[in-house]
């Protein structure tokens, strides 16, 4: 490869990421005597994104972002994504078994299952997200479900095994400028400068699927809140680690915030999170660092969706949220117990890596709060597209098999 020393490979070999420019691999196979034969030379380029002819998926524009806000985000690149498909899948946690997980929601990569690889995220499948091809990475959450009522009587609906009925609860969805599940790519260190793409292929998981009463999580990770709450980390820090009962024409809202320091080595671990850890304090001025067994700080990705509490998803007393639950939640969801501790997402890295170092270098390093896909460089992203769509039937209170 590029003049380099030769290698054993096995077919087909990937090979990422590649710098711009001409690009050369020789392939010779070798006897059992160790002798190599001719070589197969294939010579390609590797075109820069924003020079020449540029993709579909970028967009000439003349916004340039403002600075962000220093009580709220250091520098920040914002995406939108349209819900692409519901599945009993998890490529991360439960690779190459079908129907072996709770019921997620799937987004960005319309073909994320349980089979998806690097590879099969690069090479194959659209995007929900903004972008569409220069952003093929898969991000996944439990159904959000509610029960079901008969619109009639008010009564529960009994589901074909005789057990209560429960059906998911969609997220907001707006246009591009307004309210889609909402994907933030945020600096989670106070040096901007230190932030490091994300590596290709990078796996993890925020959050524990065994929250439970009892055992809350820390909602500086998770949380739960209602959209007229006002919260905000600065000012107003109303968190709940379970679903609030927020009254219609409110909007439930959680954020997943994942770890941000890597270990350098791993792109995942044997329970998906070891190989990431979260910036950490020090002195008295709130400088956030790495910790020197994660020192690399990475791009900081974070989930933020909103749910309407409408008439076809809440409870018909009260008209609000009262006995939403996660599909991931363990527990016996009622008065006491609220549904939803067991708030966590996935997320599985397949951006082109020339877009994830602009949104570094033009959106994070620079202190902006890019909106909009937009790359502070005079394009942005193009627009959401509709994923698949498919909901499957929700067994189990949406545990699954």
């Amino acid at each position: 490869m590029d003049d380099e020393s030769p290698y054993l490979c096995n077919s087909p070999e990937l090979i990422y990421p590649l710098e711009k420019g001409p690009h050369s691999f020789t392939v010779r196979a070798v006897d059992d005597n160790g002798v190599a034969g001719q070589g197969q030379e294939y010579q390609w380029s590797v075109d820069d994104v924003f020079v020449g002819q540029v993709p579909e998926d970028v967009i000439v524009t003349g916004i340039h972002p403002e600075p962000a806000d220093p009580l709220s985000w250091r520098g920040i690149f914002r995406i939108n994504c349209d819900f692409s498909h519901g599945a009993y899948n998890d490529p991360i946690v439960f690779p190459n078994q079908s129907n072996a997980a709770h019921l997620h929601h799937f987004y960005g990569n319309t073909l994320t299952d349980e089979n998806s690889t690097t590879e099969t995220l690069f090479t194959l499948g659209e995007s929900s997200c903004q972008g569409n091809f220069l952003n093929r990475s898969a991000y996944w959450v439990p159904a959000l479900l509610a029960p079901d009522y008969d619109p009639i009587s008010g009564d529960r609906v009994i589901d074909s095994q005789g057990e209560p009925a429960w059906k998911a609860v969609p997220a907001v969805v707006g246009n591009d400028e307004e309210a889609h599940e909402i994907f933030y790519y945020s600096a989670g260190v106070s040096d901007l400068s230190s932030i490091q793409p994300i590596p290709v292929g990078l796996k993890m998981i925020a959050g524990d699927h065994m929250g439970k009463p009892g055992n809350e999580q820390d909602t500086a990770i998770v949380r739960w809140h209602c959209q007229s709450w006002e919260s905000n980390d600065a000012t107003n820090p109303r968190w709940s680690s379970s679903i609030p009962e927020c009254v219609a024409p409110d909007r439930v809202r959680m954020d997943v915030f994942f770890p941000s320091c890597w270990n350098g080595a791993d792109l995942d671990s044997a329970d998906h999170k070891s190989h990431m850890a979260y910036p950490v304090s020090e002195g008295g001025d709130r400088t956030l660092t790495c910790p020197s067994s994660h020192p690399i700080p990475l791009v900081r990705v974070s989930f933020h969706y909103a749910f309407g509490v409408k008439p076809d998803v809440y409870e018909p007393v009260t008209q609000s949220s009262k006995g939403w639950r996660f599909a991931s939640d363990s527990y016996q969801v009622d008065e006491l117990n609220p549904g939803g501790m067991s708030l966590h997402g996935d997320w599985f890295n397949a951006w082109h890596p020339q877009i994830m170092q602009q949104i570094l270098e033009g959106c994070i390093r620079q202190g902006l709060d890019c909106h909009d896909g937009n790359l502070a460089n005079g394009f942005r992203l193009s627009g959401t597209r509709p994923g698949i769509q498919t909901e499957p039937l929700i067994i189990n209170e949406g545990r699954g098999h």
